[in-house]
């Protein structure tokens, strides 16, 4: 019989011998707390620190509306000749790294490697998540991320705070019903006008 995950569980299962993904979020936000897809310095630095970031990691969550962004542009870029070679290699990774949705809709289309966990509740994801040791980047995603930090089922913050002042998209961690206080691992400049914030959970 599996344990019983109760909030603030992640880090205390991992000590005590239980397998639990080590979940790393990653968010473009900008400077007021929203978050859009336009709204991000993408450059080649972002693409490498993406595909960085993935390639040390055994899967890849994403809500529904961030999968059918990536999923309108990534998988036919990894053929495209007309694309530099670090947003191809990039569309490589992507393709190959085993890819969870959660959604309350089937996949009509999906993706390579891509299957859907049941939404719009956590418990699907939290069962995918105590199935793996190694690490999981779930990338953009507000609403999923507010209900994951929630349960405490998130143990990184990468936080790439974009130049803008924005009107559009979601407020980061708008729903959120759990405050928390995390810890700064990390800060450093990613290109000219982006910063890279890094916070662990906290206790």
């Amino acid at each position: 019989m599996k344990p019983v995950l109760q909030r603030g569980s992640a880090c205390a299962l991992r000590k005590r011998g239980f397998v639990m993904a080590y979940l790393i979020y990653s968010l473009n936000m900008t400077l007021n707390g929203h978050c859009h897809h336009e709204d991000a310095v993408v450059d080649q630095e972002h693409h490498e620190y993406a595909l960085e970031l993935l390639h040390g990691s055994e899967a890849l969550i994403l809500g529904r509306h961030t999968y059918d962004l990536f999923a309108a542009f990534w998988p036919e870029a990894a053929t495209r000749k007309d694309l530099p070679k670090f947003m191809q290699y990039l569309a490589m990774e992507l393709q190959s790294i085993p890819k969870r949705v959660v959604t309350t809709r089937p996949l009509e289309f999906p993706w390579q490697n891509t299957e859907a966990l049941k939404g719009p509740d956590i418990e699907n994801t939290r069962q995918f998540l105590s199935e793996i040791s190694g690490n999981v980047v779930l990338f953009g995603s507000p609403a999923l991320a507010a209900s994951l930090a929630d349960a405490s089922l998130i143990n990184e913050y990468q936080f790439l705070l974009e130049p803008f002042v924005s009107t559009s998209g979601k407020q980061a961690f708008d729903g959120a019903k759990v405050w928390q206080r995390l810890m700064l691992l990390d800060a450093k400049r990613l290109n000219r006008d982006v910063m890279l914030l890094r916070y662990a959970s906290g206790p």
